[in-house]
């Protein structure tokens, strides 16, 4: 049995590769694709290696997961259908073709709001859309941080708390986008349809919790989703209409109505997957106390105890997702954190309250995407811009685990890549 986790370097995003199936017959998905660049960077070389060294013509990814429209999610997914829409609009002939995707699991942002939305959003001004690939205009952020700190005022990180809305808000155009190119290899039989094989009354649905009572199997991988909830969902859409229809689709009231934090908390697909016993967490951006209520519903917990032998960190390792308990609650053989150190992550306390609820004797894996110096490097630079001491021995990632190890913590770090997480008694050869 082959079933290796592949975390790709993607920037301050996510992009993660899973491998299953077999050496000879192996299957392939991909779980986000990263901001900016990274298509270019990473993953597209990345996918072009192993099609070369499988020695085929075409490599067929078998199923392409967003996890959430954050544009450190989607905007490397974006750019790669793209490309697959534009070699099929230019007749671009097969030698040439070198990847096809089978299915596409995405939740636009229109389907957690509400299809309404996409009349709100058009509503906004040009200078509330997104700039470049994606990234959110400093101006939107500026106003959504009053508008949030309005909201909530004894948040104590409203600043952080705005960026991330933003993202969302700037993932809406992206994730429209990525839906467009969709739609359009699915009109030229390129694709199933979307979300396949999730439906509701006939036709492709959201993806939720109560969409999989039971694992859906692809090729004998078994998928099951564990958020968002549908009943969270529609709460939210009534209190977004209820509040455009009070405030009307003004700029100050659109901002003020996105400046919920449920909008990005809701946002993130969680998925279990599961082969041959053994058990990946996938958790996008999703905040620890929902990931938590997800497993609950699903009858999952044991005594207030889930296991799984791969954990992908939620949100890149912020300490904002998670509170101590969440390490207690789920507890792996291997921690997965993606990012490159941008807007702190990963946290030190996040780190700090996963070796805490392990204790010294535990024996497990802490996998980053990235060297630890270079993460170091980014958080000092990230903790100067927001006007924060930095000392090496009190915040450095560095320094952490010195200190965990001469205090007698017996967990392994691997840092930057490439880092594959073999769970199968089959390790690919690519």
């Amino acid at each position: 049995m082959l079933l290796t986790l592949e975390p790709l370097p993607a920037l301050e995003g996510d992009c993660l590769l899973l491998h299953w199936g077999t050496v000879a017959n192996p299957k392939l998905a991909l779980i986000d694709g990263g901001p900016g660049n990274n298509y270019q960077d990473s993953l597209r070389p990345r996918l072009e290696e192993i099609r070369q060294k499988r020695e085929l013509a075409r490599l067929l990814i078998d199923l392409v997961m967003v996890s959430h429209v954050d544009n450190d999610h989607v905007v490397g997914v974006k750019k790669f259908f793209k490309q697959l829409r534009h070699e099929v609009e230019n007749k671009t002939g097969a030698p040439l073709r070198h990847f096809a995707v089978a299915r596409l699991w995405l939740n636009t942002f229109n389907d957690i709001i509400g299809d309404a939305v996409d009349r709100y959003y058009t509503a906004l001004n040009a200078s509330l859309e997104a700039s470049v690939d994606g990234a959110p205009n400093p101006d939107v952020i500026e106003k959504l941080h009053k508008a949030y700190a309005s909201k909530y005022p004894n948040d104590l990180d409203p600043d952080e708390e705005a960026y991330d809305i933003a993202l969302v808000l700037a993932g809406h155009g992206e994730g429209r986008e990525l839906r467009d190119s969709f739609g359009y290899l699915f009109d030229q039989h390129h694709i199933t349809a979307l979300n396949a094989p999730f439906k509701k009354n006939g036709h492709s649905s959201l993806i939720t919790l109560e969409t999989t009572p039971q694992p859906i199997k692809i090729d004998g991988l078994a998928f099951r989703i564990l958020g968002p909830m549908e009943a969270e969902i529609k709460a939210l859409q009534k209190e977004f209409d209820s509040y455009i229809q009070d405030k009307g689709m003004g700029e100050a009231s659109l901002l003020a109505a996105y400046a919920d934090r449920s909008i990005k908390n809701l946002s993130s697909i969680v998925c279990l997957t599961e082969m041959g016993g053994k058990r990946i967490l996938l958790t996008g951006d999703a905040r620890g106390d929902k990931i938590v209520a997800g497993l609950t519903e699903a009858g999952l917990l044991d005594h207030g105890l889930f296991k799984v032998d791969v954990l992908k960190g939620p949100h890149h390792g912020s300490d904002r997702n998670v509170e101590p308990d969440f390490f207690e609650q789920i507890v792996a053989d291997t921690y997965v954190f993606s990012g490159d150190g941008k807007h702190g992550n990963p946290e030190r306390d996040t780190l700090t309250w996963l070796t805490d609820a392990r204790g010294k004797h535990a024996e497990y894996d802490i996998v980053l995407t990235y060297p630890v110096d270079k993460i170091d490097l980014n958080r000092k630079a990230e903790a100067a811009k927001r006007h924060k001491p930095w000392k090496k021995v009190t915040d450095s990632l560095e320094s952490f685990f010195d200190q965990r190890r001469r205090e007698g913590f017996r967990f392994r770090v691997f840092a930057g890549a490439p880092v594959k997480i073999d769970l199968g008694d089959e390790k690919m050869p690519w």
